[in-house]
């Protein structure tokens, strides 16, 4: 009886371990500091990387663990490089690593201040965290799926960044290169019918060219100027099935595609950053003949400020299914491919029918009698006249 005990004790003690590794993981970040100077000349200084780790354990809780949790550097001089979580223990107020109980939606903040004339590089391993909890990034201003993208980039400043984890409602999230999208741009996860990122490397004065090739994802290229080195920077197109959730309205014309544009994280993508961005995409003729669309009102839109901007479009070329245009993009946000209804029976070839003038008929005029020989008539009389008066010279 004894070995049976032994037997069930050891199988509960193996159900608890497989259990409490199940519920334990932690997420590593490296924090990178880089100059962002223009001068070519002088080599930079050697970066400087802070690692810090967030994480769960179902022996951790809300507060600072001595046994789990590891307290971060003091606070640096002013403008440096900080990175933190915050603590409400009354001893130790800074973290490097922060442990949460295992909850079915777990929150860190995380502080950072980058310092002038720098930007930051952020990257994270997330082959620790399992495969049904999404990891979100907050920035304030954006979201960032972690587990659809390994790294960020944040200019000078100082932010306040929220890491959340939520249990998935469904096991078909998609990730950056499938259906059903991931939403680590903000957009809802619902409405996102393919994601697609692609990475370049930015250098000053060198063309950028992102190009895209999923199977129904309407953007061919994208293409910009690098005014800054900037390392490898993501773009991401998101196809979408409705207006972005991100619009408050949807674009009064007839709307072909719904979609999101994005390049960097926290509005990197700015004048400062790069010049002449254009987008190239394409549209389906038989949209254009089923709709009897006009081809000269097709455009991109984008949404900024609260409205619909239609952009600087231009028809480059076709083939057999698809038109192909360009359009210039003065930033990247929400976007809609539209077009207008042709006027008149063109068919979707956008030209206007004028109606034929029909050719007026003159009426006809009845032949008027011919007129004969002038004179002729007198001619005769007098010649009936000189015949009378001959016969009448002969009888007397």
């Amino acid at each position: 009886m004894s070995n049976i005990m032994r037997f069930v004790a050891l199988v509960l003690l193996s159900i608890f371990f497989i259990g409490s590794s199940c519920a334990e993981w932690n997420l590593p970040i490296y924090v990178t500091s880089l100059p962002s100077t223009d001068n070519d000349i002088s080599p930079p200084p050697p970066p400087a990387t802070y690692i810090c780790v967030l994480g769960v354990s179902i022996n951790a809780t809300d507060g600072f663990d001595k046994d789990l949790d590891v307290s971060a550097h003091p606070p640096p001089p002013a403008d440096a490089l900080d990175v933190y979580f915050p603590c409400s223990h009354e001893v130790v107020n800074r973290l490097a690593t922060d442990i949460k109980p295992d909850l079915k939606g777990v929150s860190w903040t995380m502080e950072l201040i980058v310092p002038s004339a720098c930007v930051v590089r952020m990257d994270w391993n997330v082959e620790a965290v399992p495969e049904d909890i999404p990891v979100i990034m907050n920035t304030g201003t954006s979201q960032i799926n972690m587990k659809s993208q390994d790294y960020t980039t944040f200019e000078t400043g100082s932010y306040s960044l929220k890491v959340i984890t939520q249990i998935a409602q469904n096991s078909n999230r998609g990730s950056s290169g499938g259906g059903g999208g991931s939403g680590g741009s903000g957009e809802a996860f619902e409405n996102i019918l393919i994601s697609e990122t692609e990475r370049e490397y930015v250098n000053k004065g060198s063309v950028v060219s992102y190009n895209f090739d999923f199977e129904g994802n309407v953007v061919q290229y994208l293409n910009f100027t690098g005014l800054k080195n900037s390392g490898k920077i993501a773009a991401k197109v998101e196809i979408l099935n409705n207006t972005s959730t991100l619009a408050d309205s949807a674009p009064s014309d007839i709307v072909y595609k719904n979609l999101n544009i994005w390049v960097g994280n926290l509005d990197w993508a700015t004048s400062d950053n790069i010049a002449n961005p254009i987008i190239n995409f394409k549209v389906e003729k038989s949209w254009i003949i089923d709709n009897k669309i006009s081809k000269s009102t097709i455009s991109l839109n984008r949404y900024s400020d609260g409205i619909w901007n239609p952009l600087e479009t231009y028809r480059i070329g076709e083939d057999a299914d698809y038109l192909y245009f360009e359009a210039k993009v003065p930033g990247f946000s929400p976007f809609a491919v539209t077009g207008k209804k042709a006027v008149g029976e063109s068919g979707g070839e956008g030209i206007i029918v004028e109606p034929t003038e029909t050719a007026e008929k003159k009426p006809v005029q009845a032949p008027t009698e011919k007129k004969g020989i002038p004179g002729f008539s007198l001619f005769a009389g007098i010649s009936v006249l000189l015949i009378v008066m001959q016969i009448l010279r002969k009888n007397n």
